[in-house]
């Protein structure tokens, strides 16, 4: 009996970690516009750029339409790793927020 409380209480616990996750590949698939920056000075330029994922784990981040940044992406649990970058994110319905080190964005599906 006490084998069995045990045995679902690590399984209990081990689904509450994958819930705590950012989000799936199929939430974060399509093209994103960045409605704001909380990054420092330059958090009014990002405002307006876009950012794609598409189902071969590729990104592009325009300004623009100038593509400032692309590369591979990678889901790691509540990580976002874009081209070997760590970031913290997370999609509640059409918003993505994404944070670092250097502050956090809001994105919404276009």
């Amino acid at each position: 009996m006490k084998k069995t409380i045990a045995v679902l209480l690590v399984a209990v616990m081990a689904l509450s970690l994958v819930a705590c996750g950012g989000a799936s590949k199929e939430q974060l698939i399509g093209t994103w516009e960045v409605t704001s920056a909380n990054v420092g000075e330059d958090g009014d330029l990002m405002v307006g750029s876009t950012m794609t994922f598409d189902e071969n784990d590729q990104f592009e981040w325009s300004v623009m339409g100038f593509t400032v940044m692309s590369g591979s992406y990678e889901i790691n649990g509540r990580y976002l790793v874009l081209d070997g970058e760590n970031t913290i994110f997370s999609i509640d319905g059409d918003t993505m927020t994404i944070k670092d080190a250097s502050g956090d964005m809001t994105l919404t599906r276009k």
